[in-house]
C-alpha cells in the first residue's frame, strides 16, 4: 500500500515516469513460493512454475520440505546435493525459454519439518507472495493454515 500511495503522489505531482518506476519495483518484489516434497519432483515443479512466475513477473522461492526423520540421516550431504541438482535443472528449463524472456530470479531451500509446518513457516517469513503452488501427496488443505492463495499440482 505504502508504495501504491508514494506513486500516486508522484503521478499527481505530474512525474509519471516515476510513478511507473516505483510500481516495477513493486512488481519485483512478488514471490511465488513453490513447496514440494522430495527430490523426484524437482524437474515438474520448476517446469510448471516457471512459466507461471514469467508470465507474472514473479520472483520464485523453492522449498523442497523433507521431514524431521530425514534431516539426522541426510545432513549436509543431501543439502549440497539439492543444490546441485537444482540449479542444474533449473538452468536447463530456463535456457528452454524463448530468449525474449526476462530473466528469472529463483531461490531454493530445504525445510526439514512437516510439510505443512514448513510452509506455514515460508510463508510467515517471505514478503510479497502472490500465491504457493504445493506438491505433496502428505499436505491436508485443512490443516494449512495460510493467508496467501494456495494451488495443487497434480502429476498430470
Amino acid at each position: 500500500m505504502e508504495s501504491v500511495s508514494v506513486a500516486a503522489a508522484f503521478a499527481e505531482a505530474g512525474e509519471q515516469d516515476t510513478a511507473l518506476e516505483i510500481m516495477k519495483i513493486d512488481e519485483k518484489n512478488k514471490k511465488i513460493i513453490v513447496a514440494y516434497d522430495g527430490e523426484p519432483a524437482e524437474r515438474q515443479v520448476i517446469q510448471a512454475a516457471i512459466p507461471v512466475a514469467a508470465r507474472l513477473g514473479c520472483e520464485l522461492l523453492f522449498a523442497c520440505v523433507q521431514g524431521r526423520a530425514k534431516a539426522e540421516t541426510l545432513g549436509k550431504k543431501f543439502f549440497e546435493s539439492s543444490n546441485r541438482s537444482f540449479k542444474r535443472i533449473f538452468t536447463e528449463e530456463v535456457e528452454k525459454l524463448s530468449s525474449s524472456t526476462d530473466k528469472i530470479h529463483a531461490r531454493q531451500i530445504v525445510v526439514f519439518e512437516s510439510f505443512n509446518e514448513a510452509v506455514r513457516k515460508v510463508c510467515n517469513e517471505t514478503r510479497e507472495v502472490e500465491f504457493v503452488l504445493l506438491r505433496s501427496g502428505a499436505c491436508k488443505p485443512a490443516q494449512l493454515h495460510i493467508d496467501v492463495p494456495y494451488f495443487f499440482m497434480t502429476n498430470a
